[in-house]
């Protein structure tokens, strides 16, 4: 964890980071919502930096939604769509409560997309993308080896 402090994030630092360390994983989340796009793009670009959840503060169901869409649109589902920051354990259950009814939303949202293209969904399909956005990508992302 990097730190709990308000403000844009110094997205240029972590990408100095990711290039100078391509051996050494990074996971991220930032606060902005304009620096929401950068950092997808710079997960998209380092394969050594993986994007996990929304930060607390983030934590509201607009902005979850909005971030969610942005990182699967540049991602697939290669992130982690959510993770606990949580600092009690009445946070943590409110929290999962409703990131599950925005996780569900976000996906029939992609898959309608997908399917009006003429796309087939199957369960295996939709079992495959939670599994990935639910902790998954997260555990090919420790698992994968990196170049030095």
């Amino acid at each position: 964890l990097a730190g709990d402090g308000v403000g844009s994030a110094q997205l240029a630092s972590l990408a100095q980071l990711c290039r100078s360390y391509p051996g050494v994983k990074f996971m991220a989340t930032v606060l902005s919502r304009s620096d929401q796009h950068e950092v997808a793009v710079m997960a998209g670009k380092f394969q050594n930096l993986h994007l996990w959840g929304c930060w607390w503060y983030c934590n509201n169901p607009s902005v979850v939604s909005e971030v969610t869409s942005l990182r699967m649109e540049l991602l697939g589902t290669g992130f982690t769509f959510q993770a606990s920051s949580a600092r009690v354990h009445d946070q943590l259950i409110y929290k999962w409560i409703h990131s599950r009814a925005l996780l569900a939303r976000a996906l029939t949202s992609k898959y309608s997309e997908l399917m009006a293209t003429g796309w087939r969904l199957s369960r295996g399909d939709i079992r495959r993308d939670v599994s990935r956005l639910l902790g998954g990508s997260f555990e090919e992302f420790i698992a994968k080896p990196l170049g030095d």
